[in-house]
Order: structure tokens, then sequence, then C-alpha cells
């Protein structure tokens, strides 16, 4: 099986307009992190990590995005531990508990948004009662349990959310930068058990980070005259990373925010809900219980020319008290990665 450790030698084995592209887009650099074990720990790190040599000599892989400056590292001991994790009934037990709080009890336990709800066949809105933004609403799913999805509802979710942002931009037409935002449990950020996405419109300019890819990809057009977008997915498709589905490009990003990183370059919203069900499914059976899904939404006024992105983390296990994103994340802008991608893309593609 592939390995991300090994990337240096599939991008350098492409044919040559591929590899001239990959190099183009990424920055490689391979090294060794160098250490000396005393005796008395040998037991120990044999037991955990299987070998001496190994943990003495381990490679690391670091990635840099050329055009965004995104930043990854990898290392091989990290890469090599299973993907599989198990799945926790205590987590289960929580979130049998928490069955019948608010979002249970909509009508009459959450709030209207000013135009009211958005009523779907598997989901309904409400307005967030603490906004991130002046228009900020409330997809919730019908089922409680934040992991019981299927493809059908995800899809109902996605209608919603679509109807949502053109009644919240009917009613204000000065927004028309939409983000939709999925937090799946307490290690995605969701303060709520119950099952529910997230819908902000802004004014004036986009929210930060989708602005700055559009820049980015701008500051690309005019360099090198091609779409980024289009050269992203290439060549991820040529190191092994990515495949189509449809309208849509699934592959999994070379420098991810965090873990199992997956991104899906589609066309609209409601089109995508079925690539994006899959990778989740994809993410169940691996044991995934807590996970983020961004969705960069292109002006409602059509003044960009930008495709649908869709981005999808692992958050972690939900029983690990410390946090995923420390002071390289936060600061540094470099992500410290421990699953493998080639790993997880064939699982993820299995899914499809």
């Amino acid at each position: 099986m592939k390995t991300i450790i090994n990337l240096p030698k599939y991008a350098d084995k492409l044919p040559i307009n591929k590899k001239k592209l990959f190099y183009r887009l990424y920055s490689v650099q391979d090294d060794f992190g160098l250490l000396k074990l005393p005796e008395e720990m040998k037991p120990w790190v044999k037991k955990k990590f299987g070998s001496i040599k190994a943990v003495e000599k381990q490679k690391i892989i670091r990635i840099d995005n050329n055009i965004t400056c995104e930043t990854a590292l990898f290392n091989e001991l990290r890469a090599n531990v299973p993907i599989n994790m198990k799945s926790d009934s205590e987590v289960k037990k929580i979130i049998k508990d928490q069955e019948g709080g608010f979002f249970c009890n909509l009508d009459s336990q959450t709030a209207n948004d000013v135009f009211g709800r958005i009523i779907g066949d598997k989901s309904k809105t409400a307005s967030n009662i603490a906004k991130y933004d002046a228009l900020h609403g409330i997809v919730v799913f019908d089922k409680h349990n934040p992991l019981g999805f299927k493809e059908k509802d995800v899809s109902d979710y996605f209608k919603t959310a679509n109807k949502w942002i053109k009644e919240a931009n009917a009613m204000d037409k000065k927004r028309v930068y939409p983000y939709v935002l999925w937090n799946c449990l307490w290690r995605a950020g969701s303060s709520i058990v119950h099952g529910h996405m997230q819908i902000i419109l802004g004014k004036e300019r986009h929210y930060g980070e989708i602005e700055r890819l559009k820049r980015f990809s701008e500051g690309y057009k005019i360099a090198f005259k091609s779409n980024y977008f289009e050269d992203l997915y290439s060549v991820h498709e040529a190191v092994g990373l990515g495949f189509k589905k449809n309208e849509n490009k699934i592959f999994m990003n070379l420098t991810p925010r965090k873990e199992k990183e997956v991104m899906i370059i589609g066309s609209d919203l409601e089109s995508v809900s079925s690539a994006v069900y899959k990778v989740l499914k994809a993410y169940l059976k691996l044991g995934v219980q807590s996970f983020n899904v961004g969705i960069y939404l292109s002006p409602l006024d059509n003044s960009w020319n930008f495709p649908l992105v869709v981005r999808i983390v692992d958050r972690g296990n939900l029983n690990v008290k410390t946090g995923d994103f420390g002071g390289l994340e936060v600061f540094a802008g470099t992500s410290v990665i421990a699953s493998d991608p080639y790993k997880v893309f064939e699982k993820v593609k299995k899914s499809f």
C-alpha cells in the first residue's frame, strides 16, 4: 500500500508535465528526527512502537502548498498507526441521555428567524440564539442522534440549508456571502448533542478563509494562466489521492487542516450532498465520531468565478482531554497529522 512517507518518490515518477505541475503547487521535504533512548525506556518503546530503531530515527515529511502557504507535517511513526478507532458505549449513553432537549422540542424551545422556519422532510430551521453574524440559522435534524443520518437525510439537510440561504438573502439583499458548517459533537465545537448544521450569510466581503482562497486562486490564474482548483485536483489524482464521481472531484488534502481531511470540489450545495454523505459514511466506519464539515459557497450575486469547496476533517477521540489544535496550528499555520492520507483514501473511495 502507498504511504505519505513515500510521496517524494511518487511525485518524481510522474510524467514530466504532471511532475512540473505537482512541484508548482507543492514543496516536499523529507528529513529524520534523531534521538537516543536510555536503556530503561527501551522495553516500553518496543512494546509501544514495535521497534527501537524506528523511534531513534524517525522519518518526517513536510508538505507545503506553494500557493496558499498551508503546511503539514507527517511522522512515519504516526502514519503507521492503525486508523480504525473503537466505538465508545459511553458516547452512545451521553447521546441517549440528552434526548428530549431544546432541539427535540423545536417549535417551543428554539427561536424563529424573522422570515419564519424552513421545513424539510428530515429537518427544520431555527434561528441561532447567540449569533455568529446578523443572519445565522440552524438546520436541526429530525433525528436526535447526530451520527444516525442516512444519505436521504443529508440530502434533505442540504436542501433545507439552500432554502434558508435564499430566504435570508431575499430579506436582506446586501447579504450575499453564505457559509455552511456542520460541527458534530463536542470535539468539533458543538455545544448541543442533537444533530444540526449552521448557516451564516455575510455582507460586504466573504469570511476570511474563503476570501483568502479566492485571492490566491486569482493570483494563480494571473501567474500561470491556469485554474487553481482544476490543477489542485489534478495533482492529487496524479499521486493516487483523488477521483471523480459524477460532477464532484474528491481528494485527500496533502496539506490538511487536521486529521483525515477530505476535500470535494463541486458545483452547488444540493448536488454535493451525496458525496459528503459517502465521505462521512467512510469516517463512521473508521470509528470517527466527531467531525467538522465546512462548505465554501460563491457569493449569491455571481460576482466570483469560484467553485463550491467542501472540507471535512476528523476531530479525534471524544474521550481524549487534550485538544487537537495546539500552538503550531493556531499561530504557525502548520498542521501535525497523525493519519496517513493514503490509508484513509482507500476507505473513502470504497464508500463510493
